[in-house]
Formats: structure tokens, C-alpha cells, sequence
């Protein structure tokens, strides 16, 4: 009895010492808080308004350090069983550690603009270094302050002397760090609660972010990769192009009907036309087109919407580059991180580029200012058979760089260098047809162009002239750097049209521009913001232009095109396909006549658009004419909502364990196939 009367004591004392200790760790967490609100919002430009939410964010600190805390205390309690002085410094060590990693999670914020979650693991170690080098410069003297400050902190934990608590309050305290891990609504943020997106993640506790999302996204994971998914023989919609699908052993096969919405606008010549892509890095519909909420910043291409065929409602189909080669050229699922990620074991499929190859024995170029191995998208395009690819490797002496970030990095060429080796490159290699892609880059951290105070002082100009109100005005103010991009892209994208003019196949030629998702350096505004791009579709062939306001995504564009080359100059589309896209809409009103599943980050599909419902990050919205939605509360929609884009994710493991995005009657169509 004396003995289980000891270890009880020595229980109560322990669970007492971790609780004294724990209110070291609550007051770092809150010092990081501050430190944000003080020295980090200010050098890094956070938009006005910001220190609200940072300061509300406290709510979500104090709730993490709860979270911790109850996940620390049982180790705790086992280790000073046997030693005390063990115990202590297993705490100390958890505490320096957890706040130096939400320090630096901190750092990430302030560059990227959005919180790093499991979408960490979706890169490479090479792919990592080359991001965190493109940030700019390791500044030292910041660094060298935060390791001041927790060694600082390692003294105060040795010295401590711990707190008489009060056995009702020790009660209360442990009550409360446990009670932190049930899975309470009121206990965590919700992006429905802030103004806008930037405001949800200044106000999240970073760390508790990333632990969230790195165990959501392996519990998800487990739950969804073995599962079987259920095979629906068509979809519910009974107009637009509703898919009849054939084979549940091939999940997305299903009849090619891919209307041809695209041909009365076009008079197709007797050859066979020439298809290029323009994918423009991080070009958003919120500083591009007519009425941009941010003001539109890009006056050429804003002309040349007026020319085209202009969809002011397009979506990409992820949040970040990684996605963009497979869903504007194949209409392909996402794989698990992204198609391209899969690398030599994507499964076998078709593409624009493929099916043009074998069809009328088109030639094809992939430009691009960076190094092509990111994201793997080199190995992507050599299994279209794509004919050359021209990145930093190859793209020539009489070429210059983007000037390097104050590390000393730089990602590549700038867009009007691109675009001058792809004309280059077209006059010494005449021949036709061709489909090719081009993809910009200047338009990314760290946001440095040729001749940049001339291009602060045309945003400067450009903003002056645009009717916007004070406060939007202000806002764009902080982020010079990232506006200065944009319109050097234009005045590049100018320079572009003006020289492929003078080129005898430009008359024969189709320019599909678009942006491979919304910048988010400059806070993102709402869950569908990021996805939000312009659609151009540019021609000398063209008939008539027109602006359409019905949604698109770039999975529509491949089986769109294919249905307006079907039938011409011995190109014939398959009879059955793959695609996730039902084809563009030529609808002038809005509306929305298709689901999707969107993909915000390589690790993470938490988003699907249906009709005019948006749910995205386990939370139900009203998607309205202007793009702009608002939280709403039917849960039978969102309950279907969830299961539709967990089966979606169900079949794209089971296509990619397997094999089985096509079967073999369509593999003539294409170029490389995956070995067996």
C-alpha cells in the first residue's frame, strides 16, 4: 500500500512539474505570435487589415498549445517515473523543437503566402532547394536572433522553478489539454469565418497547419488507396456532354461525343493547323482581363481577348505548375502527387500531341525557361514522343538569364527570351504541322526581371490609370515585385505576336493561351481564387470572336480540340476515351454544367466544383456568376459532394496500381508505352 501511495505522489508531482513546464511552452508559442504581428507582417508585406487576424489567431496558438501538451504529457509522466531529470529535459528538447519548426513554417508563410502542408512530400530534395533558393537571400542576422532567443529559452526551462498549482486547477488544465483533441468544429479555424483566404491562414497556428495536414493527408491516404470504388455506368447530367462510361475495369473509359463546340467560330484551312500553347506561370484572372478585381495589368492580352474566343471563367486544375502539361495536353486524373510525378510508371494514355503524331505525323516542341525535369515534365513529354525540348540546358549562348535572386539563384529565362528562342527555332525549322507548348516563368518567386525599376514604374503608371478604389490601390501597392512580372509578361507576350506575324504559318496557326494557376504571393482572396485563370483561344482562322462567361477547366481543352480537327485532314479522333473533360462550353451566361475535382497541392485533393456548389477544405459554398462564393449549409449536397470526390480519388489509385486509364484497342494512338 505504502508503495502504490508513493507512486501516486509521485504521479501527481510529476503531472504538476510538466504543467509548470507547459506554461513555458504556451508563453514561446505566444512570443512567435508576436513576433509575427511585430517584426514579420511588416517586412513581409502583409495586406492591411492583417494584425486583426494575426491577433486572432492567439485563439488557435492557445488551442495548439493544448494539443501538445496532451500529446507530450504521457511520455512525460513514464519517463519521470523512472527519472525526473530525464523527463525535464525530454520537454525541453519537444519544446525547443516544435517552436524552432514553427518559426520556420513561419518563414515559409511569409515567401509563399500560403501555409506548407503535406504537400512538402511531393517534391524532391533537388525540387525543394531550387524553391527555398528562388525566395531571395538567407538573411543570417535573423536566424542568428532566433537561435539566441531559444537558447535563451533552453536556460529558462534549466532554471526553472515550478509552480505550486492548485490540484483543482492541475484538474482543470489536464481537462482541458485532452478535451483540445476532440474533434470539435469550434476547435479549429474555418475558412468561412475570415474575409478572405489570406485572413484564414495568417490567423492558423502554422504548426498545428502542417501536423494537420501531413496526418490528414496519410490517415486519407490508408483509407482510400485500397478501397474499391463504385463504377456508374453515366452521369447524372442530362445536358452538356454527359459521359457514358463502358468498363469498370477501365474506370474513366468512356464514349468520345466531345461535342464541336469550337467549329463554327473557325475556318480550318485544306492543311493541317497548327496548335500552340502559351501557359503562362501563376496568370490569374484577378489582374488579368476586364473586371479583374485587382485591376487588370495586362493591356495586351486584354486586347486580345477582344479578337479570340475568351472564357473569363476558366479554372486550372491545380494549384500549382505540376498538373498544367497533363490537364491542358491529355485531359489526364491527377495520380498521386500529380501525373507527371509518376514518372516512367505513369500509366499508359493518350494526348493531343500523341494522337496528332500518329494521325497526320505532327511536329512537336516543348519550350521552357527553367530546367524540365521539375516535376518530372521532361519525362511526361517524351511519352507523347515529343520531338525536342528546350529548357536551360540547351536554349543557347545568345540567351540571358532573369537576373538572380540575392542567393544567387535564378530559375532560368525570362518570357521574352522564351519567346524568342521558340521563334528562332520555328524559322529554322519550317516544317508543318506542328503542336507545341510553351511555358513561362518570370512570373515566380523571386519575382526579378531585365530592367526592373522601369517595370515598377509602368505598375506604378498602370495603376494610377485603372478605376480602382483607395483600398485596393494600397493593397497592390505591396507587391510591386509581383505586378512588375505580370506586365513585363505582357509587353513580352506583345513582342511575341508581333514577331510570329511575319511567320508564313501563322495564318495556319491556333494559340491557346491560359495561366497555370493564380499567383499566390498576392493573398489569395477565396478557395476558388487559385484556381481562377483567363482562357484565350486565338487565331488568324478565326470567324468570330466572343466572350463566353460559363465555366471551364483545362481538362476540356484536348477533347475540345480533337472535336475540331475530327474528320480534317485525316485526323480522326478514338470512338472511346479517358478524358476527365467533357469539352468547352460556348455559353455567352454563366453557368456550370460539369463536376470536377481539383487538386490545390501535390498531396492534397480537397476540393470538387459541382454545378454551382463549391466544397473545398470540408467546407460547402455557393459558387456565384462573378466567381465569387459563400459558405452554406446543406449538408445532404456536401455529404455527396465528399463521397463523389472520394471516389474519384479511389479510381485514380486503382488506374495508376494498375494500369488501367486505357485498354489496349487504344494504344496505337499512343506514342511510348509503359513496360510491363
Amino acid at each position: 500500500m505504502d508503495n502504490l501511495m508513493e507512486s501516486v505522489r509521485l504521479v501527481i508531482r510529476s503531472l504538476r512539474r510538466f504543467i509548470s513546464l507547459s506554461f513555458i511552452l504556451l508563453s514561446m508559442i505566444l512570443v512567435v505570435r508576436f513576433y509575427e504581428l511585430i517584426i514579420t507582417s511588416n517586412f513581409s508585406n502583409y495586406p492591411p487589415g492583417s494584425s486583426v487576424d494575426v491577433l486572432i489567431g492567439l485563439k488557435f496558438d492557445f488551442i495548439t498549445y493544448l494539443r501538445i501538451s496532451a500529446f507530450l504529457m504521457i511520455p512525460f509522466l513514464i519517463i519521470a517515473y523512472f527519472s525526473q531529470k530525464a523527463a525535464k529535459y525530454f520537454f525541453i528538447v519537444s519544446s525547443i523543437l516544435l517552436v524552432l519548426g514553427e518559426i520556420m513554417l513561419l518563414q515559409y508563410f511569409t515567401t509563399a503566402r500560403i501555409p506548407l502542408g503535406a504537400d512538402l512530400f511531393g517534391y524532391s530534395v533537388e525540387e525543394i532547394q531550387h524553391t527555398v533558393a528562388a525566395s531571395g537571400s538567407i538573411r543570417i542576422f535573423p536566424y542568428i536572433m532566433i537561435m539566441l532567443y531559444l537558447a535563451f529559452m533552453v536556460r529558462i526551462f534549466v532554471k526553472h522553478v515550478y509552480y505550486r498549482i492548485k490540484p483543482w486547477a492541475m484538474v482543470l488544465i489536464t481537462i482541458l489539454m485532452f478535451g483540445s483533441l476532440l474533434p470539435l468544429k469550434k476547435l479549429n479555424p474555418e475558412p468561412s469565418k475570415f474575409s478572405n483566404e489570406f485572413c484564414y491562414f495568417v490567423a492558423i497556428n502554422k504548426l498545428s497547419f502542417f501536423t494537420q495536414s501531413v496526418s490528414n493527408y496519410y490517415v486519407n491516404k490508408g483509407k482510400l488507396d485500397d478501397q474499391p470504388f463504385t463504377f456508374k455506368k453515366s452521369v447524372a447530367s442530362a445536358i452538356g456532354n454527359p459521359f457514358s462510361y463502358i468498363d469498370p475495369d477501365y474506370p474513366f473509359l468512356h464514349q468520345e461525343t466531345t461535342p464541336n463546340v469550337l467549329g463554327e467560330y473557325f475556318e480550318l484551312g485544306e492543311t493541317p493547323t497548327n496548335i500552340v500553347f502559351i501557359l503562362v506561370e501563376s496568370l490569374g484572372r484577378a489582374y488579368s482581363g476586364e473586371d479583374a478585381y485587382l485591376g487588370s495589368f495586362t493591356p495586351f492580352l486584354d486586347s486580345l481577348m477582344r479578337e479570340s474566343l475568351y472564357w473569363e471563367n476558366c479554372l486550372s486544375t491545380s494549384g500549382r505548375t505540376f498538373q498544367v502539361l497533363p490537364s491542358t495536353l491529355a485531359s489526364l486524373p491527377y495520380g498521386n502527387h500529380g501525373f507527371t510525378d509518376m514518372g516512367d510508371e505513369m500509366p499508359d494514355h493518350l494526348s493531343l500531341i500523341s494522337i496528332l503524331k500518329k494521325e497526320a505525323g505532327y511536329n512537336s516542341t516543348f519550350v521552357y525557361g527553367g530546367d524540365a525535369s521539375f516535376d518530372k515534365m521532361d519525362i511526361f513529354l517524351r511519352r507523347q514522343g515529343i520531338d525536342q525540348i528546350i529548357d536551360v540546358e540547351n536554349f543557347g549562348a545568345d540567351y540571358t538569364k532573369l537576373p538572380a535572386s540575392e542567393s544567387g539563384f535564378t530559375w532560368g529565362y525570362g518570357d521574352k527570351e522564351i519567346f524568342r528562342r521558340y521563334i528562332e527555332d520555328w524559322k529554322l525549322n519550317q516544317s508543318e504541322p506542328r503542336i507545341d507548348a510553351i511555358l513561362t516563368l518570370a512570373m515566380h518567386s523571386p519575382f526579378k526581371v531585365p530592367d526592373q525599376l522601369n517595370y515598377n514604374r509602368k505598375f506604378e503608371e498602370r495603376l494610377i490609370g485603372l478605376d480602382l478604389s483607395d483600398k485596393t490601390k494600397l493593397f497592390n501597392r505591396n507587391y510591386v515585385k509581383q505586378f512588375a512580372t505580370i506586365i513585363y509578361f505582357d509587353e513580352a507576350l506583345r513582342y511575341f505576336f508581333n514577331e510570329i506575324k511575319k511567320l508564313p504559318a501563322f495564318k495556319n496557326t491556333i494559340f491557346v493561351i491560359t495561366g497555370d494557376h493564380r499567383m499566390p504571393e498576392i493573398p489569395i482572396s477565396t478557395q476558388i481564387d487559385r484556381f481562377h485563370v483567363p482562357l484565350v483561344i486565338y487565331s488568324p482562322m478565326l470567324k468570330k470572336t466572343k466572350k463566353f462567361s460559363s465555366v471551364v477547366t483545362h481538362f476540356d481543352l484536348t477533347p475540345s480540340i480533337l472535336a475540331l480537327l475530327n474528320k480534317r485532314n485525316n485526323i480522326s479522333r478514338p470512338t472511346v476515351a479517358s478524358w476527365i473533360g467533357h469539352g468547352l462550353d460556348n455559353s455567352a451566361s454563366f453557368r456550370n454544367l460539369n463536376s470536377y475535382v481539383l487538386m490545390r497541392n501535390k498531396n492534397e485533393i480537397m476540393d470538387i466544383l459541382d454545378s454551382k456548389r463549391m466544397l473545398a477544405n470540408n467546407t460547402l459554398y455557393q459558387l456565384y456568376p462573378n466567381m465569387n462564393i459563400e459558405p452554406i449549409d446543406e449538408s445532404n449536397i456536401q455529404e455527396e459532394m465528399e463521397m463523389e470526390m472520394e471516389n474519384f480519388i479511389r479510381k485514380q489509385y486503382y488506374v495508376n496500381r494498375n494500369n488501367k486509364l486505357i485498354p489496349d484497342s487504344l494504344k496505337k494512338w499512343a506514342v511510348h508505352l509503359k513496360a510491363n
